[in-house]
């Protein structure tokens, strides 16, 4: 598969998937009590843009994963010396694929608990906690502005093991790109999914999911709960299970939990580490308060 072939999958899935979300919401309209106003969805536009740009341009400021992985196999080569096995069959293939989709979910697992929700980093991924709403058009949801310090890291970590492993086979020359590929179509298919408001009403997907541990939108809405702290493994729960952080959507009343944070906070003060927040009158003006949690005091 070419590469402009492969953006056109990935890009596509994800506007299927905001096109499914768009409506859902339009669907939905009834039930809330309230209309956007043009202020408020060009204020949604615009933060997008921001934070998008912040996100694509953290990412080039680090290498790419078809990079990271040419200076692994470099550095397993340097290490291990070279090759010594033959080629791979198709089984085997596939087995390295699942195999690596499972740890890159184990590592993003302990950088998303242990790092990301951490004190000293919680300031790059509060923006994407920050929405009560969560759908694939909300600005930290879509985009992510500090994307690059949990990405970069994982997928090198990921990269670099699965290259150690296939040296220490003796196949450290084997092209791993198209194994990448697929593993980051996977990944960003299901990072989309996840965060879905169209499909978190589908229970049939959850069911079908939830026996190859990939997590679904229903298990990832817990995450994104104010009061829960559960279910981390953003493209499988397999490790959730293994380290004991995983609840059963099935088993909890929905309606006790809300999305979005505790404590008062907007789409600026995300960004600024709090420093700079949007004033009450532009809070009200953009309907702010539909999407992010206000405390009394700072919204009147």
């Amino acid at each position: 598969m070419d590469k402009q072939t492969y953006l056109f999958i990935l890009l596509g899935g994800q506007l299927v998937l905001l096109a499914l979300d768009l409506g859902e919401r339009y669907r939905t309209r009834h039930c809330r009590a309230y209309g956007l106003r043009p202020g408020t969805l060009l204020f949604l536009a615009a933060t997008i843009l921001v934070y998008g740009g912040l996100q694509f341009g953290g990412l080039a400021l680090v290498p790419n994963a078809e990079q990271v992985l040419v200076s692994s196999q470099a550095f397993v080569t340097g290490l291990l010396g070279p090759a010594r096995g033959a080629g791979l069959d198709a089984s085997v293939i596939v087995l390295v694929g699942i195999a690596s989709f499972y740890f890159a979910g184990l590592c993003g697992y302990l950088f998303h608990r242990f790092v990301s929700h951490s004190r000293p980093m919680w300031f790059s991924h509060e923006n994407h906690h920050l929405t009560k709403d969560v759908s694939v058009y909300m600005p930290g949801l879509c985009v992510r502005p500090f994307a690059v310090v949990i990405v970069f890291p994982t997928t090198a970590v990921t990269i670099l093991s699965v290259q150690l492993a296939l040296g220490a086979s003796g196949y450290n020359d084997w092209d791993m790109m198209p194994v990448l590929y697929s593993i980051v179509l996977v990944q960003t298919s299901i990072l989309g999914i996840t965060h879905s408001a169209f499909l978190r009403r589908c229970w049939w997907l959850h069911d079908m999911l939830r026996p190859l541990g990939i997590t679904t939108p229903q298990e990832h809405w817990l995450h994104h709960t104010a009061d829960l702290e559960c279910n981390y493994g953003n493209f499988t729960t397999l490790w959730d299970r293994v380290f004991g952080t995983y609840v059963d959507p099935r088993g909890v009343n929905i309606d006790e939990h809300r999305a979005g944070l505790a404590y008062d906070q907007d789409f600026l003060g995300a960004i600024t580490l709090g420093k700079l927040k949007l004033s009450a009158s532009a809070r009200r003006r953009f309907q702010l308060d539909n999407f992010c949690y206000f405390s009394s005091e700072n919204s009147s």
